[in-house]
């Protein structure tokens, strides 16, 4: 039996190799050919120099939104592209198809035209003139350009793809542009600071450029220098607090610096987030990893291909990679690869251009999630590019030629990194277990944003001070993507389902709470209570308080992401001031309709369904609505309509404005008038006949004034009970509380009659209670509370005189199991395996 259970083992492991190898086959084949797709775009962008350099070379130059100038307008996009048109070159001429109408001399041609042009307007040959009379470039600290570092790494990756084809004064004009680039980075100084503006990114892209140069010139006398600085703008990429005092031995093959010694001072918050443009910026937050694993990989990459060692490696290219991935990004990673974006984005969307962080820390720290998440991003990249005519990355691109290029950029360094560092070993992580493993609330502290996650939906709201944004949104779960890495179904990510919801933010808000237009004041909102969180296992609530339209409004509003699938938005609106309402346009999800998911959404709703592209604004009377059979939304006792439309490019995402509340009625109000009491229920991978039946099975709950309550329903039969007070007194008593199950069973002691279920509870100001409702009786006279360590136990007490009988129906894994149960004194009555236990007194 020994035997054969080893064998099975032994089975098992080369079958999961053999499928990862194959995974990982089909991945780099339909990654190389994505960038051959892509050279019709190259070969349209290409411009000819009118004149050589003036060595008589001829040049050309790709074109960007400031063609052939000496910014990164100009010099990024002509860096990137020839460093693709190169790689293809030496790499592709085996393995992929051109597109009709480009010839492998063509790529060569611009290959080499371009990376003429690069090396001949850089300051350090000055062989040829930008646009504008100059060149760019850094050659010392006292003569720097912003990120030129970045652009020379393009450079030296198209020089070394196109090595054997240089002469000797070519390569000299690269050293050249290299040395500067390095002079500049010997004599600089290493920045810090993660408030607002991170400098992490930019110690990322000096390292690139540090590394691409000891790659090519290893034994160059002056490479024991740039190693040395190499590894201090590592070290102080993700410098984090806690680097002040670790005292590991970086490189102990060299000597026995720490981290501690290179540490210059944070780029990271303590909770290992950072801030970029201002805000939490999930881009910036992973790229630094792409840079660092890029930088590990021209090391190798060059060294082994030009010299058949490595003489040049180092530790710190991966420092903190790992941690920022476990405690940030993957508390932020979706079912399709892509990241969430609290605060949106202020570039083009669902780029899934962190596809080479993922491809760092699988192919270099050999991390299965990461893995699995790259495998996912990489079918979304290349389910985008087919929405394009001419191989481009994207429509409506925010920056033209430069975001493709970079978008080939991350393409092209994720295959590299696996025809290095084979993954063929390494089995990626299913994406249950990794949702299980990260489903749990969590706040980023330092960025006062809040996330949870169950297999239905992903949920986030963020409370920016820089953007002086305050918003989030829900991103439903693909509840059958698999991570089998010769998954060939590309259906099963449903594009159309998991980006169906957009990041979006506007006049200080956005999903979830829009806003209202309030005659001659502004929209906007500033906060008063930013987040009062309570996290209970794999969901949240969140109140907070704004004052909206220049003051004229107060919203009080709680957010309770459920441990299941439904998501209750709560708010409750007060006038500050005597004014008029013009429009409510609360409630709000910004809704998806492009080529990339779909450009008309089927609408479900109580007067009827309609498709809709969002061009038109189209009202509908309903108190609930379905998307698609994808997503539901109901809204209880507010009286108001539905609307949709407003279509407009969102950051490269045709999206349009779906209002769960609308009201374009004018509403006048005196001061301390109560404006509204709502609540938004909104549910994922839900059908239209379910968000029916939901709609009919939720009920508001009647509170005292200042308090707000609800009793909603999730598809699987279980309920749960939200109760907000948002400007009442402490004490709430809730009374004859019913459902079609019966009485509910709340936290509190609960008093069961025939009427149904009262409770008193206590909250403060911009507080709540909430929780799950399983357990329900049908009965008269009896006391009752759920267990607070235990949430399938209850303990029930009679109050009659006698005996007393009622009936208990408990929900469990989707089913309603029914039990009558006759008591004396007291029951203690749990619920396990299908099954009712009860212990009676």
């Amino acid at each position: 039996m020994k035997k054969l259970l080893t064998l099975a083992i032994a089975l098992f492991g080369l079958i999961a190799s053999t499928m990862a190898s194959n995974g990982e086959s089909a991945m780099k084949a339909d990654l190389i050919q994505m960038l051959a797709n892509f050279a019709s775009y190259m070969k349209n962008d290409f411009q000819e120099c009118q004149a050589p350099n003036s060595q008589n070379e001829l040049c050309g130059c790709f074109k960007g939104e400031n063609t052939m100038a000496n910014d990164e307008r100009g010099v990024r996009p002509n860096a990137d592209l020839s460093m693709i048109c190169a790689f293809l070159v030496k790499y592709g001429k085996d393995k992929v198809t051109l597109p009709q109408g480009v010839t492998w001399n063509d790529l060569e041609t611009m290959a080499m035209k371009s990376l003429v042009f690069a090396y001949s307007t850089h300051k350090a040959n000055k062989l040829k003139v930008c646009k504008g009379n100059n060149y760019w470039g850094s050659t010392s600290a006292n003569d720097a350009v912003w990120e030129s570092s970045l652009w020379a790494m393009s450079v030296a990756y198209s020089a070394f793809f196109q090595w054997d084809r240089l002469n000797d004064k070519q390569k000299g004009y690269i050293y050249k542009l290299l040395k500067a680039e390095c002079n500049y980075e010997l004599e600089r100084h290493i920045p810090t600071g993660y408030a607002g503006d991170t400098k992490a990114e930019e110690n990322g892209w000096e390292a690139d450029v540090l590394a691409v140069t000891l790659g090519l010139f290893p034994n160059d006398a002056l490479a024991p220098r740039w190693f040395e600085r190499l590894r201090e703008f590592a070290i102080n990429s993700y410098s984090q607090k806690d680097d002040a005092s670790d005292n590991t031995v970086i490189d102990p093959e060299y000597d026995n610096k720490t981290v501690r010694d290179l540490y210059r001072g944070q780029n990271l918050y303590d909770d290992y987030t950072l801030q970029n443009h201002n805000y939490f910026h999930t881009s910036y937050q992973n790229v630094v990893i792409q840079e660092l694993g890029e930088a590990a990989l021209a090391l190798k990459l060059f060294q082994q291909g030009l010299y058949g060692q490595e003489r040049w490696k180092t530790n710190a290219l991966m420092h903190n990679n790992d941690k920022v991935m476990k405690e940030v990004l993957y508390w932020l990673a979706l079912s399709d690869g892509e990241l969430a974006m609290p605060n949106g984005n202020d570039w083009s969307l669902f780029l899934y251009d962190q596809i080479t962080s993922y491809s760092t820390n699988a192919c270099f720290l050999r991390d299965p999630h990461a893995l699995m998440l790259e495998n996912l991003a990489y079918q979304m990249i290349k389910h985008r590019q087919q929405t394009t005519s001419d191989g481009s990355w994207l429509l409506r691109a925010d920056v033209g030629a430069r975001r493709m290029g970079v978008q080939a950029h991350r393409v092209m360094m994720t295959w590299l990194m696996h025809e290095m560092m084979s993954t063929a070993d390494l089995s990626p992580t299913p994406w249950s277990e990794f949702c299980n493993e990260y489903a749990g609330a969590k706040v980023l502290s330092s960025q006062n944003i809040v996330r949870a996650a169950t297999n239905s939906r992903f949920t986030c709201f963020s409370w920016s001070q820089g953007l002086r944004s305050y918003t989030g949104y829900i991103a439903p779960m693909v509840s059958n993507t698999t991570s089998d890495v010769n998954q060939s179904d590309f259906a099963s990510l449903a594009p159309s389902s998991t980006n169906l919801i957009v990041p979006f933010r506007a006049n200080n808000t956005g999903n979830f709470i829009g806003w209202y237009d309030v005659k001659g004041k502004r929209t906007n909102a500033t906060p008063v209570v930013s987040g009062v969180y309570g996290l209970h296992g794999d969901s949240y609530i969140m109140n907070g308080e704004l004052n909206t339209n220049d003051n004229a409004l107060n919203n009080r509003f709680a957010i309770y992401s459920t441990p299941g699938n439904a998501v209750v938005y709560m708010d409750y609106v007060r006038a500050n001031m005597p004014c008029s309402i013009t429009t409510e346009k609360g409630g709000l999800m910004a809704i998806s309709v492009d080529e990339m998911t779909k450009t008309k959404r089927m609408f479900y709703a109580q007067d009827g369904q309609r498709e809709l592209d969002g061009a038109a604004f189209t009202t509908m009377s309903t108190p609930w609505v379905n998307i698609d059979n994808t997503l539901g939304i109901v809204t209880l006792g507010c009286n108001k309509q539905m609307a949709f439309g407003e279509r407009a490019n969102n950051n490269s995402v045709l999206t349009a404005k779906l209002y769960a509340l609308y009201n374009d009625s004018v509403r006048h109000y005196e001061q301390n008038d109560r404006v509204d009491k709502r609540t938004v229920v909104y549910y994922s991978n839900t059908t239209a006949d379910a968000t029916k039946r939901l709609y009919d099975d939720c009920r508001q709950v009647a509170t005292p004034e200042g308090w707000s309550g609800v009793i909603v329903a999730d598809p699987d039969g279980t309920k749960f009970f939200l109760l907000c007070n948002f400007v009442g007194t402490r004490d709430c008593v809730v009374r004859n509380v019913n459902t079609s199950l019966g009485s509910p069973v709340f936290c509190n002691e609960t008093t069961i009659t025939k009427e149904g279920a009262s409770a008193a509870f206590t909250a403060d100001e911009n507080h709540a209670i909430g929780h799950s409702l399983r357990f329900f009786i049908k009965g008269n006279g009896l006391k009752a509370f759920l267990a607070s360590d235990n949430p399938s136990c209850i303990h029930v007490r009679n109050g009659k005189k006698g005996k007393n009988s009622f009936i208990l129906n408990v929900v469990d894994n989707g089913k309603v199991i029914s039990k009558r149960i006759r008591i004396k004194q007291s029951a203690t009555i749990s619920i396990g395996n299908g099954v009712i236990l009860c212990d009676t007194k």
